[in-house]
């Protein structure tokens, strides 16, 4: 509909653009203004670009994007939502690693205060002006002193302005600090560790949908050919029975069998259009044509020693169960910290507004010093905490052996289904065989009259059967050897084994 649509788009601007230029040759001789010629000839070029850009979009829609499995897993990397939501789990826990080294940066803070009092801090001297001699306090210069002291003498002004610029660094916190540094570190491999574990679950997924399309492409194929051949065995029925070699029973046996080969031809073909969707929604690229074969190569497999090995050194399942156990240490060591004193020097720089109270400036402009805090009785529950971070170890490392097992027992069944779907796949090559020689021959006896048919419907279905075995069994095996290299992180290796 899409087609038929722009199609007639174009071909309505393109008669648009006629009538346009019609008209403006008779505007022209008309003497009409030359201000509405350009008008005309604006809209006629915009109507061609717009006619030019939909041909462009039904370009791009229809476009087909041919890939091997090695370009669609390089593009799933790039596409995934999931893979990119790791990679940011990544990012993160290096910002949390880096932060976690400025631990041992001080900690320096500027503070002020601005306090403004209901009255100022003022204190008059108690003197006795009468006890002093009339000869001595009538001279001018005790006068003056004498006025002087009688004067309040103000300790705080009302508006007090102050200032400091602080510095604390911890000399000793128990190894809280480095331990906390070698927890992020750990974090951030287990998020590495993450990544890697994603993309090899990923080459998995990616090759049971890959395949998946391809195997539902190619029994299409098998299924259409099946529905050829049907309809060439009804045609051969319905002239035999012209000629009256067979009876009319024989041709309704040929029309059932192709009706109900071309249903099937159907449902294989609705079959196909999901695994293409699937395929086209998992790689976020439109219309996606897979060019690799549902074909293996007859190289034999590395012994089953070997992916057991590779699978337990190397596959990011036991190498996070390993990170774990390190994590749960260092937490026991953490843990263990709070029981440790905690020793600081500190240091501060005062500022203050330029009044003149007595107060003010007595103030020092500096000070240093150490602090030292051990903690006796606290409500922190340290004892419990140091206790479940050692069982928190325990715990790691049990997981750890489970794992080790799990992933021992799903490598060698892995190797084992690889091993015998390989030679599966092997051994139809010679059903096959015998189903295409017994079809000919039915189809040579149906035409002498020596065959019903019946029996060529039965070679054709042995045929057809063969044929889609073959291509479940190489789909089965190929997904059976994708999870065997991602197991042992050996995804390269899994392209040798494929036509």
């Amino acid at each position: 509909m899409k087609f038929l649509f722009d199609e007639f788009s174009k071909s309505f601007f393109s008669l648009v653009c006629t009538i346009w230029r019609v008209f403006c040759v008779v505007c022209v001789v008309c003497g009409v203004s030359s201000h509405f010629v350009y008008a005309t000839s604006q809209v006629e070029t915009q109507a061609t670009q717009a006619g030019q850009q939909s041909a462009q979009d039904t370009k791009d829609s229809t476009k087909i994007t041919k890939l091997d499995f090695a370009s669609a897993y390089s593009t799933f990397l790039e596409n995934s939502d999931s893979i990119k939501a790791q990679d940011y789990n990544l990012q993160k826990s290096k910002k949390l690693s880096l932060g976690a080294k400025l631990s041992f940066l001080p900690d320096i803070s500027v503070g002020a205060l601005y306090t403004h009092l209901d009255a100022p801090i003022q204190e008059k001297l108690p003197i006795n002006s009468a006890s002093i001699p009339p000869a001595i306090a009538s001279q001018p210069q005790m006068q003056h002193i004498l006025g002087l002291l009688s004067q309040p003498i103000t300790f705080l002004k009302q508006d007090v302005i102050i200032g400091a610029i602080n510095i604390i660094y911890p000399l000793y916190a128990g190894g809280v600090r480095l331990h906390g540094i070698k927890l992020a570190k750990i974090a951030q491999k287990d998020a590495l560790e993450a990544l890697r574990l994603k993309k090899l679950l990923a080459f998995e997924e990616l090759a049971s949908i890959y395949y998946g399309a391809i195997l539902a492409k190619e029994v299409q194929e098998v299924l259409a050919q099946a529905q050829d051949g049907a309809q060439l065995h009804y045609e051969n029925a319905i002239n035999l029975e012209k000629s009256g070699q067979i009876a009319h029973l024989e041709v309704l046996v040929a029309q059932v069998a192709l009706d109900k080969t071309t249903n099937k031809q159907k449902e294989a073909a609705n079959s196909y259009k999901i695994a293409s969707l699937a395929l086209d929604s998992a790689l976020d690229t439109p219309n996606v044509s897979p060019t690799s074969a549902l074909s293996l190569l007859d190289k034999p497999l590395k012994p089953e020693s070997y992916f057991i090995e590779k699978t337990l050194s190397s596959y990011p399942l036991l190498a996070s169960a390993d990170l774990k156990i390190d994590a749960a240490k260092e937490a026991k060591k953490l843990s263990f910290g709070s029981f440790m004193p905690q020793v600081v020097a500190f240091g501060n720089y005062i500022f203050h507004d330029s009044q003149k109270s007595l107060l003010i400036q007595a103030m020092p402009t500096f000070s240093v010093g150490l602090a030292a805090k051990v903690s006796i009785l606290t409500p922190a529950a340290r004892v419990q905490k140091y206790q479940a971070a050692k069982i928190s170890q325990l715990e790691a490392q049990s997981l750890k052996s489970q794992a080790t097992k799990e992933l021992t027992l799903l490598t060698q069944k892995t190797y084992a289904q690889a091993s015998y779907l390989k030679e599966e796949y092997k051994s139809l090559l010679s059903s096959i065989s015998l189903a295409r020689e017994n079809l000919k021959l039915q189809q040579n006896a149906f035409k002498q009259g020596m065959a019903t048919s019946t029996q060529v419907i039965d070679a054709q279905n042995a045929l057809q059967s063969a044929l889609i075995e073959q291509k479940t069994s190489a789909y089965r095996a190929i997904l059976a050897l994708a999870k065997l290299f991602a197991l042992s992180d050996e995804i390269d290796e899994f392209y040798g084994y494929l036509e």
